[in-house]
């Protein structure tokens, strides 16, 4: 791994230092205190000793992240994974999200931190989480491509997948997943399926086809 994608990020965040190296991830850990601001729902306090394992191929692969003193009751409602730890969104929003920007400093702060501020008004007021949320397992991970794809159903996301993750040659003469049931060089959604072999690589839409 470049260790330049961290450095921003422990300079920026100086109450957290590097650890010894376990299971080939580089682990990072600090109690982390701050105030965080949101326009809609004001200012909370967070105390959290937070855990991070950042695998040596990174971003191929995502960080993993725990609270560390149990501030965090590990439960669905939390968004806790059954390993204890945080499930900060979805396998394709988090994967496109480090394409975009890879530096650690970038994805801390725009999905731990996030989730740190939605977990503690979650705990605080019973409410939900502030920013919405996906369904866990299978379910969620389907509804999450319908919406990224603009389809209907499971039928359709399963299709437009296997187009995805096919070759071209292969793939064009396939039938649409929007259901007009011609081939989709003949359909207008054609064009979605252009913009999607740019956001992902055959190779990671057949990753996301497996997961479901």
């Amino acid at each position: 791994m470049n260790l330049h994608l961290i450095e921003n990020f422990l300079t920026e965040y100086s109450e957290f230092s590097m650890r010894p190296i376990v299971d080939n991830a580089i682990i990072i850990k600090g109690n982390f205190q701050r105030q965080l601001y949101h326009e809609d729902y004001g200012t909370i306090d967070i105390d959290y000793s937070l855990l991070i394992h950042i695998p040596f191929n990174y971003p191929e692969n995502q960080p993993i992240i725990y609270e560390s003193k149990g501030a965090i009751q590990n439960s669905p409602s939390n968004h806790i994974n059954p390993d204890g730890s945080f499930c900060l969104g979805s396998p394709l929003r988090l994967k496109i999200l480090l394409k975009r920007n890879s530096d650690f400093k970038y994805f801390f702060e725009n999905c731990v931190l996030p989730y740190l501020y939605a977990v503690t008004l979650n705990v605080q007021q019973k409410e939900g989480f502030a920013f919405g949320e996906l369904e866990h397992g299978t379910t969620g991970l389907i509804l999450d491509l319908q919406d990224f794809f603009h389809l209907k159903d499971s039928s359709q996301v399963y299709q437009m997948l296997r187009i995805l993750s096919s070759k071209k040659k292969v793939s064009n003469r396939m039938v649409c997943p929007c259901g007009c049931k011609q081939r989709v060089t003949q359909c207008n959604y054609f064009q979605q399926i252009l913009r999607m072999r740019k956001v992902l690589t055959r190779a990671e839409w057949e990753e996301q086809l497996q997961l479901i």
